[in-house]
C-alpha cells in the first residue's frame, strides 16, 4: 500500500508542477479584466460618470471624449446582475459619482451571464475583479478554462511576445480588424436570432436588478441614464417585435416612476450610417465617438435641467 500511494504521487508530482506552473503563467499574461479592477482600486473616487454594460458599451463609449472624467467599466457579454456587482463591490468610494450609465440592449433584460454559453467568462470577475460571480470552485482557477484558449493564450504572449489587451486605459474596447461587406450584412440576421428568445424568469429578476441599480443611486443622489444603443437595419429589422417593445416600454416605465432615471431609444437613431458600425449590432471607432459624444449631451443637458 505504502508503495503504491508514493508511485502515484511520483506519477501525480509532474502534473501538479505543471498545473501550478500554467496557472501562474495566465495569472501573469495582462488581461481586461485586471486593467479596469487596477483602475477602479485606484480611481473610484474620481469618477464622475460611470459607463456599464455588455461589448454594446465596451466597444461603443469612449470616455476620452466625455466632458467629465469618466471610465468604462463594460465587457463583453457583461450582463445587468454583474453590473450591479461591480457599484456594489466600490459602495463607499463612489464619492464624486454623478451618473450611472447602462446600455439596454434588446437582449439584456432576457440573460444573464450566469447561466448562458459565455458564463466561462466568470472564472475572470472572480480572480481578477475580486467579484464572486459564481460558487463554483473550479471558477477560480485559470487552468480550469477552455483549454485551447488558455493554450493560445500562452503561445501568443509568451512566444509570440503579443499584447492580449483589448482596452484602452479607461475602458474602452476598439476593434482592431474590420469585417467584408458579405460578413457584415449576414452578422445582423445572425446577432438577432441569437439574443431573440422571450424568458420572463430573467425578464423579472433583471427588473428587479435594474430597481436595485436605480435605488443604489437614488441613495446617494446619482443619476441614472439607460439607453438602448444603435443598430444597423438588418439587425434591427429582424427582431422579435414583443421582446422589443416589452423593452421599451418597461424602460420607459422605469424612467416616467423614478425621478434620477431617464431612459433614450437610440436602437434607429437615424445619425448612425453603415459606416459607424463594426457589425450590425456594435460600433466601430467612428460610431463610439459618435455616440459617446450624443450620450454626453444627454448628460449636460439633465445637468442643466437639475440646476
Amino acid at each position: 500500500m505504502r508503495q503504491f500511494l508514493k508511485s502515484t504521487f511520483l506519477f501525480l508530482l509532474p502534473i501538479l508542477v505543471l498545473g501550478i506552473l500554467e496557472e501562474f503563467l495566465l495569472r501573469h499574461i495582462p488581461n481586461d479584466y485586471e486593467l479596469k479592477s487596477n483602475y477602479l482600486k485606484v480611481h473610484t473616487s474620481e469618477i464622475a460618470v460611470l459607463f456599464l454594460g455588455s461589448s454594446h458599451a465596451f466597444y461603443g463609449i469612449n470616455p476620452a471624449v466625455v466632458k467629465e472624467k469618466s471610465f468604462n467599466a463594460a465587457y463583453v457579454s457583461q450582463s445587468l446582475d454583474l453590473d450591479d456587482d461591480i457599484l456594489e463591490k466600490y459602495d463607499t468610494n463612489w464619492k464624486s459619482l454623478k451618473f450611472i450609465v447602462v446600455p439596454i440592449s434588446y437582449f439584456s433584460l432576457y440573460s444573464s451571464l450566469r447561466h448562458n454559453d459565455e458564463s466561462w467568462r466568470l472564472k475572470n470577475y472572480a480572480i481578477y475583479c475580486g467579484i464572486e460571480a459564481t460558487d463554483d470552485v473550479f471558477s477560480h482557477f485559470e487552468i480550469f478554462g477552455q483549454f485551447e484558449q488558455n493554450m493560445d493564450k500562452l503561445y501568443l504572449y509568451y512566444i509570440k511576445k503579443n499584447s492580449l489587451l483589448t482596452s484602452s486605459y479607461l475602458g474602452w474596447g476598439e476593434h482592431k480588424t474590420m469585417m467584408d461587406k458579405v460578413a457584415f450584412l449576414n452578422s445582423g440576421t445572425i446577432a438577432a436570432k441569437r439574443h431573440t428568445g422571450i424568458n420572463e424568469e430573467y425578464f423579472a429578476k433583471n427588473k428587479v436588478v435594474l430597481e436595485r441599480i436605480i435605488s443604489f443611486a437614488k441613495q446617494r443622489n446619482i443619476k441614472v441614464l439607460f439607453y438602448t444603443p444603435p443598430a444597423y437595419k438588418t439587425y434591427f429589422e429582424h427582431l422579435d417585435v414583443k421582446q422589443l417593445n416589452q423593452t421599451v416600454h418597461l424602460m420607459a416605465d422605469l424612467a416616467a416612476h423614478y425621478k434620477n432615471v431617464t431612459y433614450v431609444n437610440l436602437l434607429k437613431d437615424n445619425s448612425f450610417d453603415i459606416s459607424d458600425f463594426h457589425d450590425a449590432d456594435h460600433l466601430n471607432k467612428l460610431g463610439a465617438k459618435k455616440l459617446s459624444v450624443m450620450l454626453d449631451g444627454v448628460i449636460q443637458q439633465i445637468n442643466l435641467q437639475n440646476k
